[in-house]
């Protein structure tokens, strides 16, 4: 019984505490570090280069390639890098 009553006075004297409060600049400063980063035009353009380069030698490697596997890969693969994507931009916010 002696740890019951040890344990109702931990929890009155919890309870009967002052709640802690956060200082008013806190979600400020959180919502500073954690909000979204845009890139900037000239790692925009890295990134755009990198696409583009990608593009084409996807398209040069896929040349002799019966037309039709072409577009069965590219009907499964564009719905799974599109849900991906959703995915993760879901997790990130």
């Amino acid at each position: 019984m002696h740890d019951d009553d040890e344990m109702d006075r931990l929890l009155t004297s919890a309870l009967a505490a002052r709640v802690p409060e956060l200082s008013p600049a806190f979600d400020a400063a959180v919502m500073l570090r954690v909000r979204p980063r845009r890139l900037k035009g000239g790692r925009r353009a890295i990134l755009v280069a990198y696409a583009i380069g990608a593009a084409v030698a996807t398209a040069w490697l896929l040349r002799g390639l019966d037309p039709a596997l072409v577009a069965a890969g590219l009907a499964v693969g564009l719905p799974t890098v599109a849900g991906a994507g959703a995915y993760v931009r879901r997790l990130v916010q």
